[in-house]
Protein backbone atom coordinates (compact mmCIF):
# COMPACT_ATOMS: atom_id res chain seq x y z
CA UNK A 1 0.00 0.00 0.00
CA UNK A 2 2.95 2.42 1.01
CA UNK A 3 4.51 1.88 -2.86
CA UNK A 4 0.95 2.49 -4.07
CA UNK A 5 0.69 5.96 -2.42
CA UNK A 6 4.25 6.91 -2.86
CA UNK A 7 3.04 6.09 -6.79
CA UNK A 8 0.27 8.27 -6.89
CA UNK A 9 1.32 11.29 -4.85
CA UNK A 10 4.08 11.51 -7.54
CA UNK A 11 1.72 11.20 -10.79
CA UNK A 12 0.09 14.04 -12.04
CA UNK A 13 -3.01 14.90 -11.51
CA UNK A 14 -4.45 13.27 -15.08
CA UNK A 15 -2.77 9.98 -13.73
CA UNK A 16 -4.00 10.50 -10.65
CA UNK A 17 -7.90 10.70 -11.28
CA UNK A 18 -7.39 7.58 -13.67
CA UNK A 19 -5.90 5.76 -10.59
CA UNK A 20 -8.94 6.90 -8.30
CA UNK A 21 -11.49 6.25 -11.09
CA UNK A 22 -10.06 2.79 -11.30
CA UNK A 23 -10.28 1.86 -7.39
CA UNK A 24 -13.53 3.87 -7.71
CA UNK A 25 -14.95 0.77 -9.70
CA UNK A 26 -13.42 -1.57 -7.90
CA UNK A 27 -15.16 -0.49 -4.92
CA UNK A 28 -18.55 0.42 -6.99
CA UNK A 29 -18.66 -3.14 -7.49
CA UNK A 30 -18.39 -3.91 -4.04
CA UNK A 31 -20.88 -1.85 -2.79
CA UNK A 32 -23.15 -1.94 -5.54
CA UNK A 33 -23.41 -4.65 -7.69
CA UNK A 34 -24.52 -8.43 -6.99
CA UNK A 35 -26.94 -8.75 -4.07
CA UNK A 36 -27.28 -4.92 -3.72
CA UNK A 37 -30.59 -4.63 -5.17
CA UNK A 38 -32.08 -7.72 -3.33
CA UNK A 39 -31.42 -5.45 -0.34
CA UNK A 40 -33.08 -2.40 -1.30
CA UNK A 41 -35.83 -3.99 -2.13
CA UNK A 42 -35.75 -5.06 1.64
CA UNK A 43 -35.40 -2.38 2.58
CA UNK A 44 -38.52 -0.76 0.48
CA UNK A 45 -40.92 -3.00 1.81
CA UNK A 46 -39.48 -2.62 5.25
CA UNK A 47 -41.25 0.56 4.85
CA UNK A 48 -44.70 -1.25 4.39
CA UNK A 49 -44.50 -3.31 8.02
CA UNK A 50 -46.49 -1.54 10.84
CA UNK A 51 -44.81 -1.48 14.16
CA UNK A 52 -45.75 -5.03 15.25
CA UNK A 53 -44.51 -6.58 12.08
CA UNK A 54 -40.96 -4.54 12.83
CA UNK A 55 -40.83 -5.79 15.97
CA UNK A 56 -41.72 -9.36 15.39
CA UNK A 57 -39.09 -9.43 12.65
CA UNK A 58 -36.55 -7.85 14.70
CA UNK A 59 -36.84 -10.32 16.77
CA UNK A 60 -36.91 -13.27 14.61
CA UNK A 61 -33.28 -11.95 13.46
CA UNK A 62 -32.23 -11.77 17.53
CA UNK A 63 -33.38 -15.25 17.84
CA UNK A 64 -31.32 -16.84 14.57
CA UNK A 65 -28.36 -14.33 15.41
CA UNK A 66 -28.44 -15.67 18.91
CA UNK A 67 -28.46 -19.25 17.86
CA UNK A 68 -25.93 -18.43 15.46
CA UNK A 69 -23.63 -16.96 18.32
CA UNK A 70 -23.87 -19.79 20.84
CA UNK A 71 -22.74 -22.38 17.93
CA UNK A 72 -20.22 -20.59 16.48
CA UNK A 73 -18.64 -17.93 18.12
CA UNK A 74 -16.72 -18.85 21.14
CA UNK A 75 -16.96 -15.54 23.19
CA UNK A 76 -20.97 -16.18 23.15
CA UNK A 77 -20.59 -19.93 23.39
CA UNK A 78 -18.48 -19.25 26.39
CA UNK A 79 -20.60 -16.21 27.70
CA UNK A 80 -24.09 -18.08 27.31
CA UNK A 81 -22.70 -21.17 29.14
CA UNK A 82 -21.15 -19.06 32.21
CA UNK A 83 -24.48 -17.56 32.56
CA UNK A 84 -26.89 -20.63 31.82
CA UNK A 85 -28.74 -19.02 28.74
CA UNK A 86 -29.51 -20.92 25.45
CA UNK A 87 -31.29 -19.30 21.97
CA UNK A 88 -34.83 -20.20 23.85
CA UNK A 89 -33.62 -17.32 26.24
CA UNK A 90 -34.02 -14.58 23.85
CA UNK A 91 -37.48 -14.62 22.26
CA UNK A 92 -38.00 -10.91 22.38
CA UNK A 93 -35.99 -7.39 22.15
CA UNK A 94 -36.11 -7.23 26.71
CA UNK A 95 -34.32 -10.35 26.50
CA UNK A 96 -31.15 -8.99 25.82
CA UNK A 97 -31.27 -7.41 28.93
CA UNK A 98 -29.58 -10.63 30.02
CA UNK A 99 -26.39 -10.02 28.74
CA UNK A 100 -23.58 -8.08 29.62
CA UNK A 101 -22.54 -4.78 28.03
CA UNK A 102 -19.59 -5.06 25.78
CA UNK A 103 -16.85 -2.53 25.35
CA UNK A 104 -14.00 -2.06 23.13
CA UNK A 105 -11.08 -3.39 25.37
CA UNK A 106 -12.92 -6.75 25.81
CA UNK A 107 -13.44 -7.22 22.23
CA UNK A 108 -9.43 -6.16 21.28
CA UNK A 109 -8.61 -8.33 24.15
CA UNK A 110 -10.58 -11.32 23.01
CA UNK A 111 -10.73 -10.27 18.84
CA UNK A 112 -10.22 -13.69 17.90
CA UNK A 113 -12.93 -15.12 19.89
CA UNK A 114 -15.71 -13.24 18.44
CA UNK A 115 -15.04 -14.54 14.87
CA UNK A 116 -16.41 -18.04 13.51
CA UNK A 117 -13.93 -20.82 13.57
CA UNK A 118 -14.91 -21.91 10.31
CA UNK A 119 -16.86 -19.83 8.38
CA UNK A 120 -15.92 -18.10 5.00
CA UNK A 121 -13.38 -15.87 4.84
CA UNK A 122 -15.10 -12.30 5.13
CA UNK A 123 -15.86 -10.16 2.77
CA UNK A 124 -13.93 -6.83 4.13
CA UNK A 125 -11.79 -6.10 6.80
CA UNK A 126 -12.22 -2.81 7.86
CA UNK A 127 -9.63 -1.05 9.75
CA UNK A 128 -10.50 2.07 12.61
CA UNK A 129 -9.26 4.12 15.17
CA UNK A 130 -12.46 4.69 16.34
CA UNK A 131 -13.83 7.64 17.90
CA UNK A 132 -11.40 6.30 21.45
CA UNK A 133 -8.48 6.27 19.15
CA UNK A 134 -8.11 3.02 19.87
CA UNK A 135 -7.31 0.86 16.97
CA UNK A 136 -9.68 -1.91 15.60
CA UNK A 137 -9.99 -4.38 12.97
CA UNK A 138 -13.75 -5.44 11.97
CA UNK A 139 -14.60 -8.60 9.78
CA UNK A 140 -17.42 -8.21 7.81
CA UNK A 141 -19.70 -10.21 5.60
CA UNK A 142 -21.28 -9.47 1.94
CA UNK A 143 -24.96 -8.68 3.00
CA UNK A 144 -24.23 -5.93 6.05
CA UNK A 145 -21.52 -4.31 3.90
CA UNK A 146 -24.09 -3.82 1.29
CA UNK A 147 -26.97 -3.47 3.78
CA UNK A 148 -24.31 -0.80 5.61
CA UNK A 149 -24.39 1.18 1.77
CA UNK A 150 -27.81 0.34 0.87
CA UNK A 151 -29.12 2.40 4.02
CA UNK A 152 -26.73 5.54 2.94
CA UNK A 153 -28.07 5.27 -0.30
CA UNK A 154 -31.85 5.26 1.01
CA UNK A 155 -31.44 8.38 3.58
CA UNK A 156 -29.81 9.64 0.34
CA UNK A 157 -32.92 9.20 -1.84
CA UNK A 158 -35.19 10.10 1.20
CA UNK A 159 -34.46 13.62 1.41
CA UNK A 160 -33.81 14.34 -2.23
CA UNK A 161 -30.75 13.23 -3.93
CA UNK A 162 -31.09 10.67 -6.36
CA UNK A 163 -28.06 7.82 -6.83
CA UNK A 164 -25.59 8.90 -9.12
CA UNK A 165 -25.67 12.91 -8.51
CA UNK A 166 -23.12 14.87 -8.98
CA UNK A 167 -21.60 14.27 -5.46
CA UNK A 168 -18.42 16.57 -3.91
CA UNK A 169 -16.89 15.24 -0.73
CA UNK A 170 -15.16 16.83 2.11
CA UNK A 171 -13.69 13.97 4.41
CA UNK A 172 -10.34 12.74 5.62
CA UNK A 173 -8.72 11.27 2.37
CA UNK A 174 -5.31 12.55 1.81
CA UNK A 175 -5.49 13.27 -2.05
CA UNK A 176 -2.19 15.09 -2.16
CA UNK A 177 1.27 15.99 -0.13
CA UNK A 178 0.07 18.22 2.89
CA UNK A 179 2.60 20.39 1.91
CA UNK A 180 1.48 20.74 -1.64
CA UNK A 181 -0.29 23.92 -1.98
CA UNK A 182 -0.79 24.37 -5.52
CA UNK A 183 -4.39 23.48 -7.34
CA UNK A 184 -6.20 21.72 -8.31
CA UNK A 185 -7.34 20.42 -4.75
CA UNK A 186 -10.04 17.59 -5.72
CA UNK A 187 -9.77 15.01 -7.65
CA UNK A 188 -12.70 12.83 -9.61
CA UNK A 189 -13.90 8.97 -9.02
CA UNK A 190 -15.99 8.39 -12.23
CA UNK A 191 -17.57 5.61 -11.72
CA UNK A 192 -19.56 7.09 -8.53
CA UNK A 193 -19.68 10.72 -10.16
CA UNK A 194 -18.09 11.92 -7.10
CA UNK A 195 -15.15 14.70 -6.46
CA UNK A 196 -13.29 14.20 -3.46
CA UNK A 197 -12.16 17.52 -2.18
CA UNK A 198 -8.89 17.49 0.30
CA UNK A 199 -10.52 18.63 3.80
CA UNK A 200 -6.52 19.30 4.80
CA UNK A 201 -5.49 22.66 2.06
CA UNK A 202 -8.80 24.44 2.27
CA UNK A 203 -7.10 28.63 3.89
CA UNK A 204 -8.03 32.02 2.90
CA UNK A 205 -5.33 31.58 0.08
CA UNK A 206 -6.30 28.34 -1.72
CA UNK A 207 -9.96 29.04 -1.11
CA UNK A 208 -10.59 30.57 -4.62
CA UNK A 209 -9.51 27.68 -5.59
CA UNK A 210 -11.88 25.23 -4.21
CA UNK A 211 -14.82 27.36 -5.08
CA UNK A 212 -13.81 27.39 -8.64
CA UNK A 213 -13.59 23.50 -8.86
CA UNK A 214 -16.96 23.39 -7.11
CA UNK A 215 -18.55 25.85 -9.86
CA UNK A 216 -17.34 23.67 -12.72
CA UNK A 217 -18.28 20.71 -11.10
CA UNK A 218 -21.52 21.42 -10.17
CA UNK A 219 -22.52 19.44 -7.10
CA UNK A 220 -26.44 18.47 -6.56
CA UNK A 221 -24.77 16.81 -2.91
CA UNK A 222 -22.15 18.16 -0.44
CA UNK A 223 -21.22 15.10 1.96
CA UNK A 224 -18.47 14.61 4.38
CA UNK A 225 -17.35 15.71 8.01
CA UNK A 226 -19.31 18.55 9.64
CA UNK A 227 -16.09 20.13 10.43
CA UNK A 228 -14.80 20.29 7.11
CA UNK A 229 -18.20 21.10 5.20
CA UNK A 230 -18.42 24.15 8.28
CA UNK A 231 -14.32 25.41 7.42
CA UNK A 232 -15.54 25.80 3.80
CA UNK A 233 -19.12 27.88 4.81
CA UNK A 234 -16.68 29.87 6.65
CA UNK A 235 -14.76 30.92 3.94
CA UNK A 236 -17.56 32.12 1.55
CA UNK A 237 -18.75 34.35 4.65
CA UNK A 238 -15.16 35.55 5.57
CA UNK A 239 -15.19 36.58 0.97
CA UNK A 240 -18.75 37.77 1.25
CA UNK A 241 -19.39 35.21 -1.82
CA UNK A 242 -22.06 32.90 -2.12
CA UNK A 243 -21.92 29.19 -3.92
CA UNK A 244 -21.97 28.93 -8.01
CA UNK A 245 -24.31 26.23 -7.64
CA UNK A 246 -27.42 24.70 -6.13
CA UNK A 247 -27.79 21.72 -3.63
CA UNK A 248 -30.08 19.44 -3.02
CA UNK A 249 -29.23 18.84 0.42
CA UNK A 250 -26.01 18.45 2.68
CA UNK A 251 -25.41 15.03 4.11
CA UNK A 252 -23.01 15.02 7.06
CA UNK A 253 -21.55 12.33 9.06
CA UNK A 254 -18.39 11.02 11.22
CA UNK A 255 -18.44 13.84 13.74
CA UNK A 256 -21.02 15.27 16.15
CA UNK A 257 -23.18 17.95 13.94
CA UNK A 258 -23.42 20.91 15.98
CA UNK A 259 -25.96 23.14 16.33
CA UNK A 260 -24.15 26.40 15.15
CA UNK A 261 -22.62 24.19 12.50
CA UNK A 262 -25.80 23.30 11.30
CA UNK A 263 -27.12 26.76 10.67
CA UNK A 264 -23.95 28.22 9.32
CA UNK A 265 -24.05 25.26 6.67
CA UNK A 266 -27.71 25.59 6.12
CA UNK A 267 -27.34 29.30 5.73
CA UNK A 268 -24.45 29.77 3.10
CA UNK A 269 -25.61 26.67 1.06
CA UNK A 270 -29.13 27.13 0.95
CA UNK A 271 -30.71 23.89 1.62
CA UNK A 272 -30.98 21.37 4.91
CA UNK A 273 -28.30 19.04 6.75
CA UNK A 274 -29.28 15.74 7.40
CA UNK A 275 -26.54 14.01 9.50
CA UNK A 276 -25.92 10.35 9.96
CA UNK A 277 -24.79 7.78 12.20
CA UNK A 278 -23.22 5.01 10.98
CA UNK A 279 -20.65 2.88 12.93
CA UNK A 280 -17.79 1.19 11.82
CA UNK A 281 -18.56 -2.08 13.62
CA UNK A 282 -21.77 -2.12 11.11
CA UNK A 283 -24.10 -2.79 14.64
CA UNK A 284 -26.02 1.07 13.58
CA UNK A 285 -27.31 2.79 11.07
CA UNK A 286 -29.13 5.61 12.08
CA UNK A 287 -30.26 9.10 9.67
CA UNK A 288 -31.77 12.13 10.68
CA UNK A 289 -35.44 12.63 9.34
CA UNK A 290 -37.05 16.27 8.15
CA UNK A 291 -37.50 16.84 11.94
CA UNK A 292 -33.96 16.08 12.32
CA UNK A 293 -34.45 13.13 15.15
CA UNK A 294 -32.67 10.18 14.08
CA UNK A 295 -34.13 6.89 13.23
CA UNK A 296 -32.24 4.21 13.45
CA UNK A 297 -32.33 1.20 10.91
CA UNK A 298 -34.56 -1.96 12.51
CA UNK A 299 -32.68 -4.62 9.76
CA UNK A 300 -28.74 -3.95 11.03
CA UNK A 301 -29.42 -3.59 14.38
CA UNK A 302 -31.03 -3.26 17.65
CA UNK A 303 -30.11 -0.22 19.40
CA UNK A 304 -30.46 1.01 22.90
CA UNK A 305 -30.06 3.96 25.04
CA UNK A 306 -28.83 2.73 28.63
CA UNK A 307 -30.49 5.45 30.60
CA UNK A 308 -28.41 6.65 33.85
CA UNK A 309 -30.20 6.73 37.06
CA UNK A 310 -30.29 10.83 37.48
CA UNK A 311 -31.15 11.42 33.40
CA UNK A 312 -34.24 10.75 32.22
CA UNK A 313 -33.35 10.46 28.40
CA UNK A 314 -29.52 10.31 28.07
CA UNK A 315 -27.34 7.15 28.60
CA UNK A 316 -24.84 5.03 27.53
CA UNK A 317 -25.72 4.41 23.34
CA UNK A 318 -25.11 0.42 23.09
CA UNK A 319 -26.15 -1.33 19.72
CA UNK A 320 -26.42 -5.40 18.77
CA UNK A 321 -25.75 -6.67 15.55
CA UNK A 322 -28.44 -9.00 14.04
CA UNK A 323 -26.96 -9.64 9.99
CA UNK A 324 -23.04 -9.67 10.44
CA UNK A 325 -21.96 -13.03 11.24
CA UNK A 326 -18.27 -12.23 10.69
CA UNK A 327 -18.07 -10.63 13.71
CA UNK A 328 -21.20 -9.96 16.01
CA UNK A 329 -21.63 -7.72 18.83
CA UNK A 330 -24.37 -8.41 21.38
CA UNK A 331 -25.30 -5.13 23.55
CA UNK A 332 -21.90 -3.46 22.08
CA UNK A 333 -20.72 0.30 24.00
CA UNK A 334 -20.15 2.46 20.97
CA UNK A 335 -18.64 4.71 23.40
CA UNK A 336 -20.89 7.46 22.86
CA UNK A 337 -23.91 8.76 24.64
CA UNK A 338 -27.42 9.78 23.20
CA UNK A 339 -30.62 11.34 23.88
CA UNK A 340 -34.26 9.53 23.61
CA UNK A 341 -36.60 11.54 21.71
CA UNK A 342 -40.14 12.14 23.17
CA UNK A 343 -42.32 9.24 22.77
CA UNK A 344 -44.42 10.59 19.86
CA UNK A 345 -41.21 10.89 17.92
CA UNK A 346 -40.77 7.51 18.75
CA UNK A 347 -39.55 5.29 15.54
CA UNK A 348 -41.26 2.09 14.07
CA UNK A 349 -39.28 -0.70 15.72
CA UNK A 350 -36.45 1.04 17.57
CA UNK A 351 -35.93 4.20 19.93
CA UNK A 352 -35.90 7.69 18.02
CA UNK A 353 -32.92 9.81 19.30
CA UNK A 354 -32.80 13.02 19.50
CA UNK A 355 -28.81 13.55 19.86
CA UNK A 356 -25.88 11.84 19.69
CA UNK A 357 -23.62 13.19 22.27
CA UNK A 358 -20.55 12.13 20.99
CA UNK A 359 -16.98 12.55 18.66
CA UNK A 360 -16.98 15.80 19.19
CA UNK A 361 -13.47 17.12 18.02
CA UNK A 362 -11.76 20.35 18.11
CA UNK A 363 -9.69 21.34 15.09
CA UNK A 364 -6.15 20.96 15.15
CA UNK A 365 -4.89 24.45 13.79
CA UNK A 366 -1.82 24.01 11.52
CA UNK A 367 1.06 27.22 10.95
CA UNK A 368 -0.54 28.49 7.81
CA UNK A 369 -3.88 28.68 9.47
CA UNK A 370 -5.25 26.03 8.21
CA UNK A 371 -8.24 23.93 10.58
CA UNK A 372 -7.71 20.49 10.65
CA UNK A 373 -10.72 18.16 11.99
CA UNK A 374 -11.49 14.51 12.42
CA UNK A 375 -7.46 13.27 12.85
CA UNK A 376 -8.20 9.96 13.73
CA UNK A 377 -6.53 8.63 10.50
CA UNK A 378 -3.27 9.61 12.18
CA UNK A 379 -3.38 6.39 14.45
CA UNK A 380 -3.99 3.87 11.50
CA UNK A 381 -1.97 1.27 11.38
CA UNK A 382 -0.27 1.85 14.45
CA UNK A 383 -0.24 -0.94 16.65
CA UNK A 384 -0.01 -1.22 20.11
CA UNK A 385 -2.62 2.15 21.21
CA UNK A 386 -5.29 1.54 23.69
CA UNK A 387 -6.34 4.93 23.42
CA UNK A 388 -5.10 8.61 22.21
CA UNK A 389 -5.57 12.11 22.83
CA UNK A 390 -3.85 15.21 20.27
CA UNK A 391 -3.86 18.06 22.83
CA UNK A 392 -3.17 21.31 21.16
CA UNK A 393 -1.95 24.65 22.97
CA UNK A 394 -0.49 26.73 19.94
CA UNK A 395 -0.84 27.04 16.00
CA UNK A 396 1.60 24.10 14.30
CA UNK A 397 2.13 22.05 17.67
CA UNK A 398 0.35 19.24 19.49
CA UNK A 399 1.39 16.55 22.32
CA UNK A 400 -0.11 12.83 21.26
CA UNK A 401 -0.95 11.67 24.74
CA UNK A 402 -0.88 7.55 24.28
CA UNK A 403 -2.30 4.76 26.87
CA UNK A 404 -0.59 1.97 25.58
CA UNK A 405 0.08 -1.61 26.07
CA UNK A 406 3.81 -0.74 26.41
CA UNK A 407 5.98 1.64 25.11
CA UNK A 408 7.70 -0.61 22.74
CA UNK A 409 4.88 -2.25 20.55
CA UNK A 410 4.00 1.37 19.65
CA UNK A 411 6.02 1.96 16.14
CA UNK A 412 6.75 6.18 17.01
CA UNK A 413 8.12 7.02 13.75
CA UNK A 414 5.22 5.53 11.82
CA UNK A 415 2.74 7.80 14.37
CA UNK A 416 4.72 10.51 13.89
CA UNK A 417 5.08 10.28 9.78
CA UNK A 418 1.55 9.97 9.67
CA UNK A 419 0.90 12.94 11.85
CA UNK A 420 3.61 15.05 9.47
CA UNK A 421 1.81 13.55 6.30
CA UNK A 422 -1.59 15.31 7.56
CA UNK A 423 -0.70 17.77 9.12
CA UNK A 424 2.40 19.11 6.98
CA UNK A 425 6.13 18.69 7.28
CA UNK A 426 6.76 21.59 9.54
CA UNK A 427 3.98 20.57 12.22
CA UNK A 428 5.47 19.71 15.57
CA UNK A 429 4.34 16.62 17.33
CA UNK A 430 5.52 15.19 20.76
CA UNK A 431 4.41 12.00 22.16
CA UNK A 432 3.31 11.44 25.52
CA UNK A 433 2.85 8.44 27.50
CA UNK A 434 0.23 8.58 30.20
CA UNK A 435 -1.60 6.11 32.14
CA UNK A 436 -5.23 7.02 31.45
CA UNK A 437 -6.81 9.69 29.55
CA UNK A 438 -9.22 11.90 31.67
CA UNK A 439 -13.05 11.85 30.33
CA UNK A 440 -14.61 15.56 30.53
CA UNK A 441 -17.66 15.89 33.22
CA UNK A 442 -20.36 13.79 31.24
CA UNK A 443 -18.03 11.14 31.13
CA UNK A 444 -17.23 11.46 27.59
CA UNK A 445 -13.86 10.53 25.90
CA UNK A 446 -12.31 14.08 23.73
CA UNK A 447 -10.01 12.75 20.87
CA UNK A 448 -8.94 16.25 20.18
CA UNK A 449 -8.63 19.29 22.19
CA UNK A 450 -7.73 22.58 21.51
CA UNK A 451 -6.65 24.97 24.45
CA UNK A 452 -6.28 28.82 23.69
CA UNK A 453 -2.45 29.51 24.54
CA UNK A 454 -1.74 31.55 27.91
CA UNK A 455 -0.47 35.03 26.84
Amino acid sequence: MKIINEIYFKSPTSLQNFMISTYGRIIYKRRYEGIYYKIRNEIDRLKSLNKGEVKALQERLLYEMIKYCITEIPYYKNLCSDFGLTANDFTTIEDLKKLPTLDKQTLLAQKDNFRPRNGPKPFIVQHTSGSTGTPLSLHVDEHTYKLAMALLVDHEENHGVPFGSRRATFAGRMLKPINDMTPPFSRFNRPENQRLFSSYHLNEMTFPHYKNELNRFQPEELIGYPSAICNLADHYLKTDSEPGFRLKAVITNSETLLVWQREKIEFVFGCPVYDYYGTAEYVMFAGQDQKGIYRPSPIIGISEVEVSDDSKDTGRLLATSLTNKQMPLLRYSLGDTATLASVSEASIGAPALRSVNGRTDDYIETLDGRLIGRIDHIFKGVEGIREAQVVQSQAGWATIKLVAHSRASVNECDLLSNCKQRLGEDFQATIEYVERIPRGRNGKFRSVIRRQAKK
